[in-house]
């Protein structure tokens, strides 16, 4: 078959769908196949991003003409590769009529809290989303994301295939810490201090951060660690630097906002602890790259982060179903707080976590991931 990915998130600097785009295309290469792949991109800069991957640059002059992008640029293209089947990436499709279409929606985040997008997105996902549903076929990242798909946009649980993702163990790995190390100067340059407790992601109010920056005020005169969290505002940003100032912590919480992909690796490994208390996730990265490089983990039972840290992490589980009441729940805080206190304080406990925590995330790989999307590419070319 002739098979086609729309592959515009290899534009982006970095974050999750780009990670995911990438690595899928990147291991749908290495798999040789007969199939013949092509990756269409929307810019030229992005030319060059997965070695062996035919390319075919579609032209997106701006993001306000994403919807003329999808309905006329793309569907001409796909006529020039002679695409018998079509994979767009991004949670919407084009009108390609006969020709067999897969799409990857990872959540229905935009539906659950349309507040965190700006009013354009606003406008644009609930139309996505429902465009993306007619698709032959989708994928999503998690059974979580699976329930919330049929469910949310009324599709038949057959037409949808989970493919759990994974993490780079080659770089997400144990960073050794010495008084003249790598990973020792990469603290030192953000000024970073050990003992401390780390969240990374991006400071979106869903990620529920206030009720870590809460169970750690609890903690303060039990610990001697401080809070790194790590990661840019997002566009509708939480309150958790206003909360910091009116809890006079700013001496114990250090954000920073410029820490490099290739740098992770080396916050990861010098926590105690990471901790994820998020009200909803279609899947958590964060979480396996810090068991790959060996933290204990723990993180709230919000959508799919059970799926990802199995039995090698501590769950700490809301009381409310709606993940709207989920972000002033304030027992969750002292539950939270109570599990992080734990865990500290049991050295043999973050061992084990830590070696359960390499098996964990063993069990995922980018290979699946690309042998479970070739198959349903397959099954939907022949039907």
């Amino acid at each position: 078959m002739n098979i086609s990915i729309e592959a515009r998130a290899l534009s982006a600097k970095g974050g999750g769908v780009r990670s995911y785009t990438y690595e899928l295309i990147r291991n749908l290469v290495a798999l040789k196949t007969n199939h013949k792949l092509s990756v269409l991109l929307d810019s030229e800069s992005a030319t060059g991003s997965v070695k062996g991957a035919k390319e075919k640059v579609v032209p997106l002059a701006h993001s306000t003409l994403l919807p003329y992008w999808l309905s006329y640029q793309v569907p001409r293209a796909l006529k020039e590769t002679k695409a018998d089947v079509v994979h767009f990436t991004k949670a919407d499709i084009s009108n390609t009529k006969s020709l067999p279409t897969v799409v990857t929606i990872y959540d229905v985040i935009p539906l659950l809290f349309p507040e965190s997008q700006s009013f354009m997105r606003r406008m644009y996902w609930p139309g996505a989303l429902k465009r993306a549903s007619l698709a032959d076929h989708i994928l999503t990242i998690s059974l979580a994301s699976k329930r919330d798909i049929v469910d949310r946009l009324q599709v038949d649980p057959d037409k949808v295939t989970v493919t759990p993702l994974a993490v780079d163990l080659e770089h997400f790995r144990p960073r050794v810490f010495g008084e003249s190390g790598a990973a020792q100067s990469v603290l030192k340059k953000h000024g970073v201090h050990q003992p401390y407790i780390l969240f990374v992601g991006t400071r979106d109010r869903r990620k529920n951060i206030s009720a870590l920056i809460r169970a750690f005020y609890s903690l303060k005169q039990d610990i001697p660690h401080t809070l790194v969290i790590v990661g840019r505002g997002a566009y509708k940003k939480d309150e958790s630097r206003e909360l910091v100032s009116r809890l006079q912590l700013q001496s114990r919480v250090k954000f920073l906002e410029g820490v490099s992909y290739d740098e992770l690796p080396s916050f990861y490994s010098g926590a105690d602890l990471f901790v994820w208390p998020s009200v909803y996730e279609g899947w958590g990265f964060p979480p396996q790259e810090a068991m790959a490089c060996g933290t204990p983990v723990v993180v709230s039972d919000g959508g799919s982060l059970p799926e990802v840290v199995g039995e090698a992490g501590e769950i700490v589980s809301f009381s409310s179903s709606d993940v709207r009441d989920r972000l002033e729940e304030k027992e969750f805080d002292t539950k939270l707080a109570s599990s992080v206190e734990r865990v500290l304080h049991d050295s043999g406990l973050r061992e084990r976590m830590r070696q359960k925590g390499f098996t964990r995330v063993k069990e995922f790989s980018w290979k699946r991931v690309a042998e479970q999307t070739l198959d349903v590419y397959e099954k939907v070319g022949n039907r």
